[in-house]
C-alpha cells in the first residue's frame, strides 16, 4: 500500500539514532455461534533483543537532518454481516525518505460462525494479517487451519474443529479448539517490549467464542475476551495495542472490534529539542532520551528547516466526489487531485510545478460532492493561476452506464455482458472497477491514486480505489479515494458485504442481505471521497464527499488577506491554508 513516495526534504549527516516500537490495528473477532478471536496487529520493533513473530530485533533508525518521519497508525477491524469473518485491521507505518518504510500488517479477522450451512464456506477460516485470525466453528471446514500470520510480525490463528479458536499474537499462536463449543480457547499472547522505560505487552490475540462456560482470555497485550452465548458479548481489543477482538457468542453477537495500533519512537532528548513534532504525541523522558508515543498520526521533523522556497506556493487542488448509483450499484468515482507536493500527483503523474506568488488575488472555488447518481463539481485555483480538479464520476446503477470525470465511477449489477468502469482523467484520477458477471457484486469507483477494484464472485462488492497520500498539511493524510460497489446476494449463503470505501475518504458500499440491507456511507467531507453504491433495497447510492483545495507558503511571504474562512495555521516557518469552501487569498 505505502509504494507512495513522499518528498519531504534533502538528507544530510546523521546525528542521532532512534528506536521504533509498530503496531497495527487488530482484527476483528468472528462474528455469530462460536466466532474465531481476532489476530493481533503485526509488531516490528528495535528495542531489546525479539520482535515480533520471533524474530530478532530489527535495526534502529539512523536520523538525518531535515527529515520528516510520518507515522500512520492503524484502525483496529470492525464489524461485518453476521456469520462472517471479521474484518482485518489496517497497517502502522514510519514513511520517510531515504529509509525503507516500516509497516506493521493489519491483524486477521476471526472466523465467522454459524449453524451448518448458513456462512459460505470461506467465512469460516480465520484471515491471514500481521497475526492471523482464529477459525471459528468448522462442521463444514472440520480442522481447518487458522489465518496466517506474517513473518517477523506475528503467528497465525488457531485451528478449530467443532467450536471456534483463539486469534494468533505477537509472540504465540492462538489456542487450537479439537473440542466443542465448550471450550475455552486463548488468543495468543503479546510481547512485552520495555521501550517506554517500564515493561508492557503489545499485541495479544483474541479469544473464541463459547457457549456454556466464559468466552476465551484474549492474550496478554490487549487481546479482547470472546463472548458466551446468550450471556456476555465478545469484548473488543484494548486501544493502542493492537489486540485482537474477541469472537462472537451467538446469532446477535457481532464479535469485538480490533484494538487500534500505536508507533512509539525513541530518541535522545537533544535530538528531540532541536526537532519539530505534529500530531500530539504523549512525550516522556527515560534517562536521556524522550519517547514519543503516537495513537494518531503525526510526524517528527529532525533539525527542523523550511521545505518551501521564498516567492513560491505549493498546492493541493481536489474536487468533490462523485456519488453512488442508484439500486445495485457502483461506487462513485474520487474527484480529480492535482498538487505540486510531494512525489505523486493524481493518477500516479508526477508532481505539477509551484506557483511563483505575484501580487494579485486566487480566487478558490471548492466543489461540492455530487449526489446519488450525480458527477461532483470542480475545484480550482484562479485569477493569479490557473489550476482546475475535474469532479469524480457518478456511479452506475442496474444496466447504467457510470459517469467520467476526475475519477471513473463503476457500473452496477447488470444483465449480459460485462460492463466497464468509467475512465478517469489523465493527471488527477484512474478508471472505475468493472463489472464481469453474472455473480459479481459492483464495481468500486477509481481513487485519485490506485483503479476502482471490480466486483468479485459470490456478490463480493469491489473496493474503491484508494487516493493520494500527501503531507502538504505536515502530517500524512489520504485524499480523493473512491467510493465501494454495492454487493449482489446472488443465492441465500453469499451474504457478502458492499465494497470498502478507498482510503482517503471513499464511502462504503451497501450489503444486500436478502431483505435489509447494511447502511452506505457518503464520502468523506473535504476530502473529495467518492459515495458508497446502493443496493436493491436501500436503492439510492450516497453522495461524494466535498472537495478541498490547500495552500502552503513561507510565513514571512504570506500576506495575512483571506476570505471565505479557511482555517489557517502553521508549521515551523511555513503558513498553511485549508479551503474547505470557495474564498481568496490575496497576495501583496
Amino acid at each position: 500500500m505505502f509504494g507512495q513516495a513522499i518528498n519531504f526534504g534533502t538528507l544530510q549527516a546523521a546525528i542521532a539514532i532512534a528506536d521504533f516500537l509498530v503496531v497495527a490495528g487488530g482484527g476483528h473477532g468472528g462474528s455469530g455461534y462460536y466466532g474465531g478471536g481476532g489476530g493481533a496487529g503485526g509488531l516490528r520493533t528495535s528495542y531489546g533483543s525479539t520482535s515480533g513473530g520471533g524474530s530478532s530485533n530489527e535495526p534502529s533508525i539512523t536520523l538525518t537532518n531535515g527529515t520528516t518521519y510520518t507515522f500512520l497508525i492503524g484502525a483496529g477491524g470492525t464489524a461485518q454481516a453476521i456469520n462472517h469473518a471479521g474484518a482485518n485491521g489496517s497497517e502502522s507505518s514510519i514513511i520517510a525518505p531515504g529509509l525503507t518504510t516500516i509497516t506493521a500488517i493489519g491483524g486477521g479477522g476471526g472466523g465467522g460462525g454459524g449453524a451448518q450451512g448458513t456462512t459460505i464456506k470461506t467465512q469460516r477460516k480465520g484471515r491471514d494479517g500481521g497475526s492471523g485470525g482464529g477459525t471459528a466453528q468448522n462442521d463444514a471446514l472440520p480442522n481447518a487451519t487458522g489465518g496466517a500470520g506474517t513473518s517477523n510480525q506475528g503467528y497465525d490463528g488457531g485451528t478449530a474443529n467443532a467450536a471456534g479458536a483463539g486469534g494468533g499474537g505477537a509472540s504465540a499462536v492462538g489456542a487450537d479448539n479439537s473440542g466443542g463449543s465448550g471450550n475455552q480457547a486463548a488468543g495468543g499472547d503479546g510481547l512485552a517490549v520495555a521501550i517506554t522505560g517500564s515493561s508492557l505487552s503489545y499485541a495479544g490475540g483474541g479469544g473464541n467464542g463459547t457457549y456454556t462456560i466464559a468466552g476465551g482470555p484474549g492474550g496478554a497485550g490487549g487481546g479482547g475476551t470472546g463472548g458466551r452465548r446468550f450471556s456476555t458479548n465478545a469484548q473488543a481489543g484494548t486501544a493502542n495495542t493492537g489486540g485482537g477482538g474477541g469472537g462472537g457468542g451467538d446469532n446477535v453477537d457481532l464479535g469485538g472490534n480490533g484494538g487500534s495500533g500505536v508507533i512509539i519512537f525513541r530518541l535522545p532528548t537533544s535530538a528531540y529539542t532541536s526537532g519539530l513534532t505534529l500530531g500530539s504525541p504523549t512525550v516522556t523522558t527515560d534517562g536521556s532520551d524522550s519517547i514519543l508515543k503516537y495513537t494518531g498520526s503525526g510526524v517528527f521533523v529532525h533539525n527542523y528547516a523550511p521545505e518551501m522556497a521564498s516567492g513560491e506556493m505549493a498546492y493541493l487542488v481536489v474536487a468533490g466526489g462523485g456519488g453512488g448509483g442508484l439500486n445495485f450499484s457502483g461506487g462513485g468515482g474520487a474527484g480529480g487531485l492535482r498538487t505540486s507536493w510531494g512525489n505523486i500527483s493524481g493518477g500516479g503523474s508526477s508532481p505539477e510545478s509551484k506557483i511563483t506568488l505575484s501580487a494579485g488575488t486566487y480566487s478558490i472555488t471548492v466543489g461540492a460532492g455530487g449526489g446519488a447518481n450525480a458527477n461532483g463539481s470542480n475545484s480550482s485555483i484562479t485569477g493569479n493561476a490557473n489550476i482546475t480538479s475535474i469532479g469524480g464520476g457518478k456511479g452506475a446503477g442496474y444496466n447504467q452506464t457510470p459517469g467520467t470525470g476526475g475519477s471513473g465511477g463503476a457500473p452496477g449489477v447488470g444483465l449480459g455482458n460485462p460492463n466497464s468502469g468509467a475512465a478517469g482523467t489523465a493527471g488527477q484520477g484512474t478508471d472505475g472497477g468493472d463489472w464481469l458477471a453474472s455473480e459479481a457484486g459492483a464495481g468500486g469507483g477509481g481513487g485519485s491514486y490506485k483503479a476502482g477494484e471490480t466486483g468479485a464472485d459470490q456478490g463480493l462488492g469491489g473496493k474503491g480505489g484508494d487516493g493520494v497520500l500527501s503531507a502538504i498539511r505536515g502530517v500524512a493524510e489520504y485524499y480523493a479515494g473512491g467510493g465501494g460497489g454495492a454487493s449482489s446476494r446472488v443465492n441465500s449463503n453469499s451474504n457478502q458485504p458492499g465494497g470498502q470505501g478507498g482510503l482517503g475518504g471513499g464511502g462504503l458500499g451497501a450489503q444486500d442481505t436478502g431483505g435489509t440491507n447494511s447502511t452506505n456511507t457518503a464520502g468523506a467531507s473535504s476530502t473529495g471521497g467518492g459515495g458508497g453504491g446502493g443496493s436493491r433495497y436501500s436503492g439510492a447510492g450516497k453522495a461524494g464527499g466535498s472537495g478541498v483545495v490547500i495552500l502552503r507558503m513561507r510565513t514571512s511571504d504570506y500576506s495575512g488577506t483571506v476570505t471565505g474562512s479557511p482555517s489557517v495555521s502553521t508549521y515551523g516557518q511555513e503558513t498553511i491554508i485549508r479551503f474547505t469552501g470557495s474564498g481568496t487569498y490575496v497576495h501583496s
